[in-house]
């Protein structure tokens, strides 16, 4: 999908999720943020520099944009998970003591014990196979880290439990997070603000609560909101003063003192 005037800032230390349906352009946009792509015509500015400025800078660009493919575990290679995550910090030209303490410091925000690192990363299952492949990305320190769809094919444990470890990641590092996700209850969840692409155009940008609340507009251009925020639309559509929630825990403090229980959870 061609992108058509993308103007888009994205802000230091902020989540920003990116949405649309099958070929709006999310993954071309992507691309385009540390170099895969070059666009035909438009600059992209990283640090106040255009990143195509010195084609020789790119690489370290890249260190510094870290981009996360969906199943990225496809792109293992290493006979062990420590070589694996140590490519990059080796291509970055890091001594041999930093790159064993970012091994280790990945494999730890992955939640993952050290005894994997001498393991093969084709012995293990799917959803560590993806730890390892993210905590390859994780070593490079990036200032900011991309996911295309990182828990694609995942089962609702091993989401829930990445995005988790996803989540924490970024407030020890404090690092930048942008992703793209089909699921609106993952986004609702994690992301601070929300781009909406259709057609190779942004259709909409803001807050999730400012978002989920054009549900009609999404459903319009083949997306959808989060199941809760359906219920609590429709509810308002039948004279209930609710204010308009996108995840199960604004509902449960909605809820919850008007039923008068303390028993009724997320």
């Amino acid at each position: 999908m061609a992108l058509d005037d993308i103007n888009l800032t994205i802000r230091a230390g902020e989540t920003l999720a990116i949405i649309g349906h099958t070929g709006s352009g999310k993954s071309t946009l992507i691309t385009h943020l540390n170099g895969l792509l070059k666009a035909q015509s438009g600059t992209v500015i990283f640090e106040g520099k255009d990143i195509w400025a010195d084609k020789k800078e790119l690489k370290n660009i890249r260190f510094k944009i870290g981009l996360c493919f969906q199943y990225p575990e496809y792109q293992l290679f290493e006979e062990t998970v420590y070589k694996d995550i140590a490519f990059g910090p080796k291509n970055m030209g890091l001594d041999e003591k930093e790159i064993d303490r970012r091994v280790r410091q990945s494999l730890a925000y992955m939640d993952l014990p050290e005894s994997y690192l001498e393991r093969s990363p084709f012995d293990l299952s799917g959803g560590q196979k993806r730890k390892i492949a993210l905590a390859g990305i994780l070593a490079m320190q990036p200032d900011i880290l991309v996911l295309d769809e990182p828990t694609a094919g995942l089962d609702p444990a091993a989401r829930n439990n990445l995005f988790d470890l996803i989540r924490s990641y970024k407030e020890q590092s404090g690092t930048t997070v942008v992703f793209v996700s089909h699921s609106m209850e993952d986004v609702a969840n994690l992301a601070d603000r929300i781009v909406v692409m259709n057609k190779g155009k942004i259709a909409m940008e803001g807050a999730p609560e400012e978002v989920f609340q054009h549900a009609d507009e999404l459903l319009a251009i083949g997306l959808n909101v989060p199941a809760i925020t359906k219920i609590f639309l429709g509810l308002q559509k039948n004279g209930y003063p609710f204010q308009t929630v996108y995840t199960v825990e604004d509902a449960v403090k909605i809820l919850k003192p008007l039923i008068g229980g303390d028993t009724l959870d997320a």
